[in-house]
Order: C-alpha cells, then sequence, then structure tokens
C-alpha cells in the first residue's frame, strides 16, 4: 500500500474541495438520465461557496436545477430510462431515489418503475433480492412461439440478486415514503408489494454479508468484495439494529476488516462479478468510488458513531484510495479553466465520464466530511473538554437561575436570544459537515463576560453550551503555560490549532486577564507577547463561525482595546451577583433547612436601598485623584461602615450561608429581617481585603463604562404567543418572520423587543415564560 502520512498530518494539510462550475441547464431529454442523477446528487454534497453561479442563472440554485431535472426525467417513458439501450432495472433504481427526492409530488410513472424492478420477485417466489433481471423485449418475444419458450429466454438472460440493485432499491422505497399522505401513493399496488419486500431484502442482504465474510475469512477463490461492500452499506442503514447490539456491533467490526484485507497496494480493489451486461460495451462493474462514497455516507449518519469510531482505524487505507483517485485523474478544458475529470474503466479505453467523475467527488466530500470529524476528536483530547449530550433541559434550567443577577431582569433574555435560539431554531443544515459554518454571518458567536468574582460567569457559559448540546471546553492560562514560559508561544499555538478543528463546540477562556493585559500598562515582553498572540486568532475563530467562545474576566479594565472590539467579541457583558430576590429566598431556605428558622426580610430591604449605600462619595475621591499610587491606595481600602448594608449587592452565592448563619444567632421563627439586623449580619463578615473599596467602586461604574452590544448582529426572539386585540388583518414584516413552523422576530442584539417600531404590532417579553420568548400583540386597524 501507497505511503500515507497520520491523521494529523493528513488534516493539516487542509483536504481539498474542488470548486465546481454550474451545469448547464435545461435540456428537454437526457442521453443518461442516471448518470445525470448522479451528477446532480454529487453537486449537492459540494459547499455552496465552492458553487460559483453563471450570470445567466442568477437566483436560480443547484436545487431548482434538480427539480427541472428530476420532472423532465419522470415524464419520460421507460424506454428512455435505458443506459445504452440496456439495464432498465439498474437505471430505475439508481436513478430514481434522487429524482423522487426532487419531485412535490407523487407521479404515476413511479408505478411503471416498481413494476419493472419488482417484476423479477413476482415471477420467482425465491428470489429475495434484486438484480439486473428484466421483462424480455416485445421484438425478442415475438420471434418466440410459446409462453414457456419466451420464459425460458427472460430467465436465461437474467443475472442474479445482488447487493448494488437492492442497496438502491431500499433507498428507492425510504425516499417514497415522503408521498404517503398522498392519493396516489396510497392506492399503489405495486408499492404495497414493493413495501411488503424490505425485510426480506434486508435479511438477504445480511445473510449476503455473512458468506462474504466468511469467504473473506478464508481467503476463497469466490469471494466478492463489492458484494460485501454494498451488502454492509444496507446492514449499516439500518443503525437502529446494531446501535446497542455487541453481536451486530462485532460482525460489522469483522466485516470492515474484511472488506479493507482485499485492498491493493496502489489503493483500489479489483473488479469482482459483473453487475450486468452491456450489448455494445462489455461487462458493467460496481465502481470503487461509488461504493465507498455510498458506504461513508452511512457513517455521516447522527445515529453511526460506532461505525465513525470503527472507519477510524482504516484511516489510511482511506487516504491511499484518494491518493489512487489523484494518480489516475485526468484534465480537461471547460471555458478556458482546467477540470478533473475520471474514467471508470468499464469501457476498456480512458472516456472521461461524467458519473465516474461525480462518484470520485461524492466520495471525496464523504472522506472531508469524516475527516473533520475524526480530526474534531482528536483535537478534543488534547483540551479540558466535557459532553453535554442529554443535558439540554437541564442547561436551559441553569441559565435562567443563573441570570438572576442584581439589577438586571432580562439577561437571560438576552443570552437566551443571542446564543440559544439561533441554534435550536435555525437549522443551518451542517450538523456534520466541519467544514462549514454553524453560526451565521449576522449572528453572535463570541461575548466577554465581566464582573465580580463568584457571579457564575463560568455556570453561565457552560449553561449556554448544555442548552444547545455542544461540547464544552474550558481553557485556563494554566493550559498556556503548561509548557513553561519558554515554550508558551508553541503552546498556543497549538491549542488554537485545536480550536480552529472543532464545531459544535462552546469554549470559554477563564480567567485570562493575564492573556489580554492592556500593552500600555502591562510592559513585561510575556505580557506583550500573549496580547499581540491573541488578537489574530481569536478573529480566526470569529471568521470560521464555527464554535462559540466566551472570555470569562473579573477586571475587564485590564483588557486591550483592541481585543474586546468588534469581529472578535460580539458583546460585553456585565454580570453582577445573584439579585435581591435570589438571595433572600436562598437565605430564607437556609436558615429554614439548617436552623428551622421560618422567616422573612422587611419590604424595605429593596435593591434601591442597597445600591444608595454604595460608597460613591470615596469612589469618586479615588477616580479624581492624579496620582496611580493614590488611587490604588484608596481602592485597598476596607468598605466603610456606613455603607455595609452595600455589601449585600456583592455577596456571592457561596456566602449566603455565612450570612444565614450571623442571622441566625438573634432570630426566632416569625420573625421580619429589618435593615439595621442584616445590616449587622453583613458587618460580620469579614471579606475586607478580597472585597477592598476598589470592587465596590467597579461595581457601580463598570457596567456603564464597558458594557457593549455589537448591534450589527441578530437576536432571535422566539414568538409563542398571539394577541389579536382587533379585527384588522395586518400583513406580518420584518422583523418577523416564519422558520420551521415557528414564527420568530429578529432584532439587534442588545434591544429590547418592546423598542422596536413595528407598525401595527407590539412585542411584549414573556418574563414568566420561557427566556427569549415574546407576545406579539396586534394593536392598530389598518
Amino acid at each position: 500500500m501507497a505511503h500515507v502520512p497520520s491523521l494529523e498530518a493528513f488534516a493539516s494539510e487542509k483536504f481539498p474541495i474542488f470548486k465546481l462550475g454550474l451545469l448547464d441547464a435545461e435540456p428537454k431529454e437526457f442521453r443518461h438520465i442516471t448518470s445525470t442523477a448522479t451528477c446532480y446528487s454529487s453537486v449537492e454534497l459540494c459547499p455552496k461557496k465552492f458553487r460559483p453561479e453563471k450570470k445567466q442563472d442568477a437566483g436560480r440554485d443547484y436545487d431548482a436545477f434538480g427539480k427541472d431535472f428530476a420532472i423532465t426525467a419522470v415524464n419520460q417513458g421507460l424506454n428512455k430510462w435505458l443506459s445504452d439501450g440496456a439495464a432498465g432495472i439498474y437505471c430505475s433504481c439508481r436513478g430514481l431515489p434522487y429524482v423522487v427526492s426532487k419531485l412535490e409530488a407523487w407521479h404515476p410513472q413511479i408505478d411503471q418503475h416498481l413494476e419493472r424492478i419488482f417484476y423479477q420477485m413476482r415471477q420467482e417466489a425465491d428470489r429475495l433480492a434484486i438484480g439486473e433481471a428484466d421483462k424480455i423485449k416485445p421484438e425478442d418475444a415475438e420471434k418466440l412461439k410459446t409462453p414457456e419458450e419466451r420464459a425460458k429466454k427472460e430467465r436465461d438472460s437474467w443475472y442474479g440478486p445482488n447487493a448494488y440493485h437492492t442497496f438502491w432499491t431500499l433507498e428507492l422505497l425510504k425516499v417514497l415514503e415522503r408521498f404517503k399522505e398522498e392519493d396516489g401513493y396510497q392506492k399503489s399496488e405495486e408499492l404495497k408489494y414493493a413495501h411488503g419486500r424490505v425485510d426480506l431484502m434486508h435479511n438477504w442482504a445480511r445473510q449476503q454479508l455473512g458468506f462474504q465474510v466468511a469467504l473473506h475469512s478464508v481467503e476463497s477463490s469466490l469471494l466478492d468484495t463489492d458484494q460485501l461492500a454494498w451488502a454492509l452499506s444496507i446492514v449499516l442503514s439500518r443503525p437502529e439494529r446494531y446501535q446497542s447490539t455487541l453481536t451486530e456491533q462485532d460482525f460489522i467490526r469483522q466485516s470492515f476488516a474484511c472488506l479493507f484485507s482485499t485492498q491493493e497496494r496502489v489503493g483500489t480493489w479489483r473488479h469482482y462479478g459483473p453487475l450486468f451486461h452491456y450489448p455494445n460495451a462489455g461487462n458493467a462493474y460496481c465502481y470503487v468510488f461509488e461504493t465507498f462514497a455510498t458506504l461513508l455516507s452511512q457513517a455521516l449518519k447522527p445515529e453511526a458513531e460506532f461505525v465513525r469510531s470503527t472507519l477510524k482505524s482504516y484511516f489510511r487505507s482511506l487516504v491511499a484510495l484518494w491518493e489512487y483517485a489523484k494518480s489516475t485523474q485526468t484534465e480537461g478544458l471547460h471555458d478556458g479553466h482546467k477540470i478533473a475529470a475520471w474514467a471508470s474503466g468499464h469501457r476498456n479505453k480512458p472516456v472521461r465520464e461524467s458519473w465516474a467523475t461525480a462518484s470520485v467527488f461524492a466520495y471525496v466530500q464523504a472522506f472531508r466530511k469524516l475527516l473533520g470529524i475524526w480530526t474534531r476528536e482528536e483535537a478534543l483530547l488534547g483540551l479540558n473538554h466535557k459532553s453535554t449530550v442529554g443535558s439540554k433541559e437541564k442547561g436551559a434550567s441553569t441559565l435562567v437561575q443563573r441570570s438572576q443577577i442584581w439589577g438586571r431582569e432580562d439577561l437571560a433574555d438576552h443570552l437566551w436570544a443571542m446564543f440559544v435560539n439561533p441554534i435550536r431554531i435555525i437549522d443551518t443544515g451542517n450538523a456534520f459537515d466541519p467544514d462549514l459554518p454553524l453560526i451565521r454571518d449576522d449572528f453572535s458567536c463570541s461575548a466577554i463576560f465581566f464582573g465580580p468574582p463568584g457571579t457564575s460567569k463560568t455556570s453561565l457559559v457552560s449553561s449556554i453550551a448544555e442548552a444547545i448540546g455542544w461540547t464544552y471546553v474550558e481553557l485556563h492560562p494554566s493550559h498556556f503555560v503548561a509548557e513553561g514560559l519558554p515554550n508558551v508561544q508553541h503552546t498556543a499555538d497549538l491549542i488554537f490549532k485545536r480550536l480552529m478543528e472543532l464545531d459544535h463546540t462552546v469554549v470559554l477562556f477563564d480567567e485570562i486577564d493575564e492573556l489580554v493585559r492592556e500593552r500600555d500598562i502591562e510592559p513585561d515582553q510575556f505580557g506583550r507577547f500573549l496580547t499581540t498572540s491573541m488578537l489574530p486568532r481569536l478573529a480566526e475563530l470569529w471568521r470560521a463561525r464555527k464554535i462559540m467562545y466566551f472570555v470569562a474576566t473579573n477586571h475587564i479594565e485590564y483588557f486591550d482595546r483592541a481585543v474586546t472590539r468588534s469581529e472578535r467579541f460580539d458583546a460585553i457583558v456585565f454580570i453582577s451577583p445573584p439579585s435581591l430576590k435570589a438571595k433572600e429566598n436562598r437565605t430564607k431556605s437556609i436558615l429554614k433547612s439548617v436552623y428551622g428558622l421560618d422567616i422573612s426580610f422587611a419590604k424595605e430591604i429593596t435593591e434601591a436601598l442597597v445600591e444608595k449605600a454604595m460608597p460613591s462619595l470615596r469612589c469618586e475621591e479615588a477616580e479624581k485623584s492624579t496620582s496611580r499610587e493614590t488611587r490604588q491606595s484608596m481602592h485597598a481600602e476596607g468598605l466603610p461602615q456606613a455603607s455595609m448594608l452595600a455589601k449585600l449587592a456583592l455577596l456571592r452565592w457561596d456566602e449566603l450561608n455565612t450570612l444565614a448563619l450571623n442571622l441566625s444567632s438573634g432570630l426566632k421563627s416569625g420573625d421580619v429581617v429589618d435593615s439595621i439586623t442584616l445590616e449587622k449580619a453583613l458587618a460580620k463578615i469579614n471579606d475586607s481585603k478580597i472585597r477592598p473599596l476598589g470592587e465596590y467602586c467597579r461595581f457601580t461604574s463598570d457596567r456603564v463604562n464597558y458594557e457593549r452590544f455589537d448591534t450589527s448582529r441578530t437576536a432571535v426572539w422566539l414568538i409563542e404567543e398571539f394577541k389579536d386585540t382587533t379585527q384588522a388583518a395586518t400583513p406580518i414584516q420584518r422583523p418577523l418572520e416564519v422558520k420551521d413552523n415557528k414564527m420568530i422576530a429578529s432584532i439587534p442584539v442588545g434591544l429590547r423587543p418592546e423598542d422596536i417600531p413595528l407598525p401595527g404590532y407590539s412585542l411584549e417579553r414573556i418574563t414568566t415564560a420561557s427566556p427569549g420568548a415574546v407576545r406579539l400583540r396586534k394593536m392598530l386597524k389598518t
């Protein structure tokens, strides 16, 4: 086998994605319907950014051309569904899955195709799968005298069942399920017969796979790896049958071992038994790239994690097949541009074939996606990560709970509209294409959370990851200096290289103040390096739009202004300590459960009363000082006794146990805690060193001075209620739209829905329902 690089080295070479030219449309007939279907289905695997459009086709896309082709193809008679005048079964079962997927309604011609495909099973009761076995041609039948002679002639020309034809027939029946509510579908006797044979075909495929595994295991001269691969594809098409069954997984694992055992040194597989015969061109065989494109596509199903894991050990073999593709590539010219093309070799001469080229392309696309998934897994191994599978509701609940912060009742709404709704509601369709953006260009993908220590900044980010079901990665300064200061550049390079390979991931840079310290106040070489190093890497992560990333910090004032600007972070959000109500409820709960005291807080205790006690005058004096040393000295002072009630605002969640202990000594059940009692309990909390005056000064000024939202980004609010207060029919307009049968309001990040002008309507946040939700109220007559 040819030498191939390691997974990491190969991934770093930027796996090629061919750039396609737009197909010329719209012929009224097609010389080879099946070849055209293969080409169109292959093109749809190509990322949109690699699909250039011709000027005359502006406004149309490949999907539109595919629909035009499907309508033209299905209207052709069966005599047009041939390849070089033969192979009718092949053309119907191979071409119809794509054609039917593009039809908007059931077509009566489908019945004729089903009759053609399943005729062989009706004629031979013991035939359990599909092969190239068609009715005898009328002109040939006329030459034969009796029905018996015609039947013998027909049987003599039939090929036996094979896994290739059977796979595509099963795919066709799956696609046809999209029409199950339509009248024509329900009345189709051919379809009822075909669906009744599905389990028989699956059982036949599993038996055929076992037979081929046995032949391969003893290196029989009669083995057929093509049939093994296509039978394996059928078995893998039903993940529910092997997901949690160890014996089935062992069977599949051995099947892969047998499959790759016959790979030749040049990277390909030899021809085995023919599928059918072309009268003018010779035998037709399975094409290795079509085989492996189909096989790898089974591994890209959401439930096929076991298959992806098993295939990973054959990475080098798959690379060798790609190397073989490159060695057999031919070049041509189209519109003055070089194009890559391939020949299947079926015609015993190097004729470029569209379907062969499409098959190579489909293989490359499937392998590229698998490579991205494997590279992501390798990248995660070197990072501090955890899976959030199955914890969406837990994450949503935590996000709501930890968003109950001081002085802000709408934090959960805004975080939900910025980061959760865009992922939950707007499906980008990139679940298994790691190279494509997952976050739309106008959506938010990053933010800095800043505020006093212990305000649940880390928990908020973790709960966002859980709420959208993405992997969570947490990085600290220690990760960057793990190999020592002399190697910090190398370490940072490795970390960001891994981050660029991730997708469906939320990354938190926690407490990285030292990495982004303001350059003009942090003159040492190490600090300058880290700041300069971080800037381009953050911008690269932001442009890739495959992950979300957050920074949590206690000192936003130390951050380099270049780091905090747009196109690196979409928002800078102040996260204050828990709200007064949250602290009261938690303290009451501790007093009752631990000390048996059922108490309440006086109504006079409000957030406004606490904030009034803030040492504002002393903070202003410190701010006016022109001496940096004097300012630092004043910020290091303890909280004045007269401002002791202000301590409640900055009290962390974990400190409420101490507050409850201090309150318990002078209370009995039924008492009401007034401001004087509360102030005395707060004074007993010895925190002047960890929370000096400077912390209170920052608390009152940071939100005003640093909080920012990039209003060029879009927040998605889900409309859960609609209240019609008039009989008028005001037309729905932007920012309202419908996505996946859900009405949403898309408004600039950071703005309140109720502040958005919407003629004829108003938007109101539903504070008692799920976060990020609004009520749409029709207000005016038109």
